[in-house]
């Protein structure tokens, strides 16, 4: 018995030892490195949008984080705020315009599963509005995607019509 459980501790303790992976050895990012892939990944998104606008004949407007909307139709009423219950249609295609996602949809805003994007949008219309969105990665899926029909850094496109606001 002696014999045997000094077998195996000859076996295992050699698999137990730290042995390199790709983990330890790789050479860790800096802080500085990280700031530029994400502003190098940015400035790639921004281009990707502003050739799709260059071909698009709808106005677009770009908010202070990225988020790029056009007024298709105005509503009326008060402008959706963080807490409302808002019920609205939605369409959700990539850039090229391969569909994703379409629907109605009812949360409340600022307590939902929804993306920044959509949540930022949502704020910016009343009852009635209709308002096409174009979303980067980074307010939306991020770098991950869904896992089913949008992938990664993808930049979105969102139809947005406001049905209900309560």
């Amino acid at each position: 018995m002696k014999t045997l459980l000094t077998i195996l501790i000859i076996l295992l303790v050699p698999g137990c030892q730290n042995k390199p992976d790709n983990r330890s050895t790789a050479t860790p990012r800096t802080e500085a490195e990280l700031i530029e892939l994400n502003r190098s990944m940015i400035s790639r998104d921004r281009e990707a949008i502003t050739a799709f606008l260059a071909g698009s004949s709808r106005k677009f407007t770009e908010t202070n984080t990225g988020l790029w909307y056009s007024v298709i139709e105005n509503g009326a009423g008060p402008t959706v705020k963080t807490g409302d219950d808002v019920s609205y249609d939605y369409e959700c295609t990539l850039l090229n315009g391969n569909p994703c996602y379409s629907g109605t949809q009812t949360i409340k805003v600022g307590f939902s599963d929804a993306g920044s994007g959509v949540t930022e949008g949502l704020q910016l219309m009343q009852k009635g509005a209709d308002y096409l969105f174009i979303v980067p990665p980074y307010l939306a899926y991020g770098l991950t995607g869904d896992g089913a029909k949008i992938p990664g850094r993808a930049i979105l496109v969102y139809r947005i019509r406001i049905r209900e606001i309560s």
